[in-house]
């Protein structure tokens, strides 16, 4: 994925302000690391795909700002927290949400919030409005605003967002119709 970096320069010239990278190889790290060194002051750099508490100790030793996780281990929280930086466990039901919170979390990971939409959003903070709730997967164009509108503080947009990693002008565009669309969201809600 380490095409000279002129992609995540396009995503952060067009408004994106973190940036997530997949450990999901090994020059993943060195990857966060060179990140965070260049852009650091001007997005925040964090991993992705953490399963445990080791990767996430070398996550963070390589710069990472924050650990999003597919799903909910306290290791991988108490890890973070232990460094002073922000975990983002996968929950996908309240009772993972609570547990997270319990564990420390101050945001969580709606993974994959395609498969149950905005609503369930707007349903889950009825009861617990102290979430902050990021949905993930299948976040496009199209729903993005919904989640934001339904209560979300953030949105996290993969393939979506960045459809093919050569097209540089065609990313920084794309990113900041996000960025406007997310905007006007917010602006609404």
């Amino acid at each position: 994925m380490d095409k000279g970096r002129q992609d995540l320069a396009a995503l952060i010239k067009g408004g994106v302000t973190a940036l997530e990278i997949t450990v999901d190889s090994p020059e993943s790290f060195e990857i966060i690391q060179r990140l965070a060194r260049k852009y650091g002051d001007q997005a925040v750099i964090g991993a992705g795909t953490v399963l445990d508490g080791q990767t996430a100790r070398m996550a963070i030793h390589h710069g990472a700002e924050f650990i999003f996780s597919p799903n909910l281990k306290q290791d991988v929280i108490q890890t973070a927290l232990r460094y002073g930086k922000q975990p983002v466990p996968g929950i996908f039901t309240p009772t993972e949400i609570v547990q997270a919170v319990e564990w420390g979390a101050q945001l969580v990971k709606l993974f994959p919030a395609s498969s149950v939409g905005a609503n369930f959003i707007k349903d889950v903070m009825a009861p617990l409005p102290h979430v902050s709730i990021i949905p993930t997967g299948g976040v496009n164009l199209e729903n993005a605003a919904e989640f934001i509108a339904a209560g979300a503080v953030a949105v996290g947009i993969g393939r979506n967002l960045v459809p093919s990693w050569d097209d540089y002008e065609g990313i920084e565009s794309r990113a900041r119709e996000y960025v406007a669309l997310i905007q006007a969201a917010r602006n609404r809600s």
